[in-house]
């Protein structure tokens, strides 16, 4: 249910460093990018170091800015008004914030499955030398797992990506414990009468079965560490727990990036019709969408993971070169092996062929 306004009076003041188009492009686009260094890796059935490594980089670069946008919201919240300047942060703004916030948890979920699936498939010669004065050989699963979780949990992704989800718990905890007062934003007869969409249906904001299971989700989420014992349990204890074959692992891994590559999409397709329903109705001023110096550096900050997605793909083709170099080296292929080099091989990959 809508509550149609003045469209010269609307019930918030606009605030386009939080929703404009050009914040929500440059999130959008950046989630969805991830998908990609993600897929190359797993094209082969392998996952190197340095693609793990790569990942790694492109995550937490990505999770410490969507930390900062947390920090900001919360900042501006507490922020009081003046006479000449409206300060603080609406409650819609901020379930906006929450939005972005859920999808910049892909990067936390995406390099957590290709850290799993790295950890099971690593060779014997590999995981003894890791483990060597840590793990007994031929340990039980019980003591792998052990092992497993404490090297996790000083893992700079894994780190920054439990903090982030405590921060956002934090927020959505106190947007929803009350929503017609969050932070210092001047509370007004239509607080409420603003709707949110989730999973295509629009709920007002002022709806107690909204708010009841806000507060549930968001709690759930607050202490770090324990944070994460959902999306493990669902992701990687199976592989841990089961045995497998490295093809239905493989298969698990697809299906899980399938399901963030969904929860994504629902997540911006909501965004968007709330936005938009909601300038429809006069609730958003249709300054909303103004270009504004925030709009223009998020879309900047684009850069950086176009850069690292760019050293994906380089990185890819190098290894598929020196792949197609060693082969030539050992068959005696030498004008082939030339033009691969020509190309970009890796000239390391003929001594590899040879054993030294």
């Amino acid at each position: 249910m809508f509550f149609l306004l003045d469209p010269s009076k609307p019930c918030f003041v606009a605030n386009p460093d939080v929703s404009g188009i050009g914040v929500r492009t440059a999130i959008y686009t950046q989630n969805l990018l991830s998908f990609a260094p993600a897929l190359l890796a797993l094209k082969d059935g392998k996952v190197t170091p340095t693609e793990l490594d790569a990942l790694e980089t492109q995550s937490t670069t990505i999770l410490i800015t969507a930390l900062a946008i947390l920090v900001s919201t919360i900042v501006q919240a507490c922020t009081s008004s003046t006479s000449n300047t409206l300060n603080g942060i609406s409650n819609y703004h901020a379930s906006i914030v929450l939005n972005l916030s859920w999808m910049n948890n892909t990067n936390l979920f995406i390099y957590l499955l290709l850290y799993t699936y790295r950890r099971m498939n690593l060779s014997d010669t590999e995981l003894t030398e890791e483990t060597k004065g840590h793990l007994k050989p031929n340990a039980p699963k019980l003591a792998r797992c052990i092992y497993e979780a404490r090297k996790a949990i000083v893992n700079h992704v894994i780190v920054i990506g439990t903090l982030h989800l405590s921060l956002m718990a934090s927020v959505g905890t106190w947007l929803w414990s009350n929503p017609a007062h969050f932070g210092k934003y001047p509370p007004s007869e239509c607080t409420l009468s603003a709707s949110v969409v989730v999973i295509g249906k629009a709920v007002l904001l002022g709806s107690a079965g909204l708010r009841a299971w806000s507060i549930l989700i968001y709690s759930i989420l607050l202490i770090p560490f324990l944070n994460l014992l959902l999306p493990i349990a669902l992701f990687a204890v199976p592989l841990f727990v089961f045995k497998h074959s490295q093809g239905m692992q493989l298969r698990r891994i697809m299906i899980g990036l399938g399901m963030l590559a969904v929860i994504d999409a629902v997540l911006l397709v909501d965004t968007e019709v709330g936005i938009k329903k909601n300038i429809d109705h006069g609730m958003l001023a249709k300054d909303e969408g103004a270009w504004t110096f925030g709009q223009t550096l998020a879309l900047l900050l684009l850069l950086v993971p176009l850069r690292d997605l760019a050293e994906a793909f380089w990185e890819r083709r190098a290894k598929s070169l020196g792949k197609t170099l060693m082969e030539a080296s050992k068959a005696g292929e030498t004008a082939v092996a030339k033009y691969l080099l020509e190309r970009g091989a890796p000239k390391d990959d003929i001594g590899m062929a040879f054993g030294n």
